[in-house]
């Protein structure tokens, strides 16, 4: 299990780039300074996990330390997968909290900085995937529950259990509810898996979205 604490620095171009905020950019006079407002606010940290595969059935795939992943999605592209990459990972609350603030008197300026959040939390993603891949030598595929039906949301619980929990708590500072939501807000988990053909949850995704990064193809 390993800690990484990353340095971001959001760019122009990856605010101009990342859903509509390229589209309304010029109506925007403060946009550096939100920009330079979400770097000082961000603290990016991944926990992340190298876990084997015992045993892929129709139904899930099962792991070392008897903890089984339901999803026949998981299943599909698993099935020649001999280890998996776990990992939950964060930007920090104080972002979120600065969101709630602006929320009641300055509304455009909350709704970016909520945007800018997601997107350093997608460029995190992107370090972490770049480090899983030259640590093995993977091209990897990313897998996240609850971003399409093919996986259930109730299966962060399984995913929190390869850490403990406590551990991750402890270490980067996520809790998981009763209802499987992580807090803070701004955080992801899901696994790294060197599949054969590549794979995104936005092909099992049906929903229009400004956040989408490949067409939708349908599910198994």
């Amino acid at each position: 299990m390993t800690v990484l604490n990353v340095k971001i620095n959001l760019s122009m171009d990856d605010a101009l780039n990342f859903g509509s905020i390229g589209r309304i950019a010029e109506r925007v006079r403060n946009l550096e300074s939100l920009i330079e407002e979400c770097n000082s606010l961000i603290r990016p940290v991944a926990l992340y996990k190298y876990v084997r595969v015992e045993e892929v059935k129709l139904e899930g795939v099962r792991l070392e330390g008897d903890l089984t992943f339901t999803s026949s999605k998981l299943s599909e592209q698993l099935k020649c997968v001999e280890e998996i990459a776990a990992y939950v990972m964060t930007i920090g609350p104080y972002l979120e909290r600065r969101v709630t603030e602006l929320s009641s008197s300055r509304v455009l300026d909350s709704w970016i900085l909520d945007n800018l959040g997601t997107c350093s939390l997608r460029l995190l993603s992107r370090v972490l995937e770049e480090m899983v891949e030259s640590e093995k030598g993977w091209r990897v595929s990313k897998f996240n529950p609850g971003s399409t039906p093919t996986w259930e949301l109730s299966q962060q619980e399984v995913l929190f259990d390869i850490f403990s929990r406590r551990r991750v708590e402890e270490e980067i500072g996520v809790r998981l509810t009763e209802k499987f939501v992580m807090v803070p807000r701004k955080s992801s988990s899901g696994i790294f898996a060197p599949t054969e053909v590549g794979y995104h949850n936005c092909q099992d995704c049906r929903k229009i979205c400004e956040y989408r990064q490949t067409p939708y193809v349908g599910s198994t």
